[in-house]
């Protein structure tokens, strides 16, 4: 039986070979496929129901995200159709920006504990289009 884990180049590590460990990998023809990139970067945010926007905001960490949407995760489960209110702090605002999203996925990442939520957005307002294009762009040149 071969083993999941091969010996790294140049003595780096171990590098897994099993198939669900090459997630973050994709290929050229998939990323074509794709409407927006996806940024990966570690930016603030505070959500909630757009239906309750005076109810607890709760603080998250994002995973990633585009102009079309955002993933981050969170504590309790979300319902897919939900609409959520989001309030995005980046470097490039010293304010956040406000986005609204509907809840297309939430999975279960950690046994009742944390979630993950995929949000796209709906209809962002032009300051919350430049600021998700800057996003982009900054991202990319640093690739």
């Amino acid at each position: 039986m071969a083993s999941a884990l091969e010996w790294g180049s140049r003595g780096r590590g171990f590098k897994s070979l099993r198939p669900d460990h090459f997630s973050n990998i994709m290929s050229e023809s998939f990323k074509n496929h794709r409407q927006h990139v996806r940024i990966y970067r570690n930016f603030i945010l505070t959500y909630h129901l757009v239906t309750n926007p005076s109810a607890h905001q709760e603080v998250s960490q994002i995973n990633n995200i585009s102009r079309g949407g955002v993933s981050f995760s969170v504590t309790a489960p979300l319902k897919v159709g939900e609409q959520m209110g989001i309030d995005l702090r980046t470097p490039f605002l010293s304010e956040g920006i406000y986005l609204q999203g509907e809840v297309l996925e939430c999975r279960e990442k950690i046994a009742g504990l944390i979630y993950e939520i995929r949000l796209q957005f709906k209809e962002p307002s032009t300051l919350a289009r430049e600021i998700l294009v800057k996003i982009e762009q900054y991202s990319v040149k640093e690739e």
